[in-house]
């Protein structure tokens, strides 16, 4: 398998339940789960819609977050926000 770099966009969370047609049992299995245990960041995660992920990336790049957002354009913008970010910090 040859490992080229790409970016994958994919739905997640609540997204990703309606996709599949699952919603009614996410929200009230594993949401109401994380919500007793007040697990405040998988709630907030369950919410985050889309996240693009950097598979394989080139050798001397930085980045440490993927990026997210309520459509696939807002979660790969966020991810190149950071990307940049990430590696021009000490350019200067």
């Amino acid at each position: 398998m040859s490992e080229t770099s790409f970016i994958e966009v994919y739905p997640v969370g609540l997204l990703s339940d309606i996709k599949r047609k699952r919603a009614r049992n996410g929200i009230k299995g594993y949401l109401m789960y994380q919500v007793k245990r007040r697990n405040w960041r998988a709630v907030r995660n369950y919410f985050n819609g889309y996240l693009a992920e950097w598979h394989y990336c080139p050798d001397g790049v930085r980045h440490t977050k993927c990026g997210r957002g309520w459509t696939r354009r807002i979660a790969l913008r966020r991810l190149g926000i950071h990307i940049a970010e990430a590696n021009t910090k000490g350019a200067y």
